[in-house]
């Protein structure tokens, strides 16, 4: 697969244009530098099946920037992403908001791994990757009720990710949870889930990514009461038994 750097950076730019988000050339290199050294990975650690440049611009980069249009840039947030994976949406989401503090957190340890070396490598300040469980990292109070955002991308149906995410948010905090069609079936689950972990819906929106065809929604919550300490219950329970 030949890949063509000023074709992929086109391509980049057209997309960021029409998401209406403001980028600079830099951003643009590091996006680039990032793809290169995700393909090289990949073949190692297989850590996604999408690897075409056009797939990768709008599947995974242009769909993790698309939220920035809903963030307030006011003041510097601490941000935290659950089930990063390669780093989507939460190392796209660093390269444009560059003084926020990311936390990027999976279980896969191969993933984990493979940002380390990519912070290094785009030589970037105020982001850490690290290997865990939500539910274990939930209890330590360095961790819990600490960040102003979290987001998920593709990781659990939304009650079982509220029971990961919202411990982690200070009252006041918002989780952004990118979801596919079925959404709506999803929040009807939830209810339950939001009212015992002290959180509730604060909009959900149908996001338009540049040449995406599958339908996708962002879902925001709120954190509004301090989380029982109960919650998250112990690795596993959540996704076996739902709230």
């Amino acid at each position: 697969m030949e890949i063509n750097k000023q074709k992929f950076i086109q391509k980049l730019k057209e997309g960021i244009e029409v998401l209406n988000i403001s980028y600079s050339s830099e951003q643009l290199e590091q996006l680039w530098e990032y793809y290169l050294f995700f393909l090289e990975e990949n073949k190692k650690y297989n850590m996604s099946t999408i690897t075409e440049p056009e797939e990768v611009i709008k599947k995974h980069f242009l769909d993790s920037l698309v939220i920035l249009n809903q963030v307030d840039f006011e003041d510097r947030k601490r941000w935290l992403d659950i089930g990063t994976g390669a780093g989507f949406p939460g190392m796209v989401l660093k390269l444009f908001l560059p003084g926020d503090s990311f936390y990027l957190l999976d279980s896969s340890a191969k993933k984990v791994n493979f940002l380390n070396q990519l912070i290094y490598k785009l030589g970037l300040k105020g982001i850490d990757a690290t290997h865990g469980r939500a539910e274990d990292l939930a209890k330590l109070e360095e961790w819990r009720g600490s960040f102003d955002y979290v987001c998920s991308r593709a990781v659990a149906s939304l009650n079982v990710l509220l029971e990961y995410a919202v411990p982690f948010l200070k009252v006041g905090g918002l989780a952004y949870f990118y979801k596919g069609p079925e959404y709506q079936a999803e929040i009807t689950e939830a209810r339950s889930a939001l009212e015992t972990l002290g959180a509730e819906i604060k909009e959900s929106i149908e996001l338009d990514v540049p040449g995406l065809e599958a339908e996708r929604y962002l879902i925001i919550v709120e954190k509004n009461d301090p989380t029982d300490n109960k919650y998250p219950r112990r690795a596993g329970i959540p996704k076996k038994r739902p709230l």
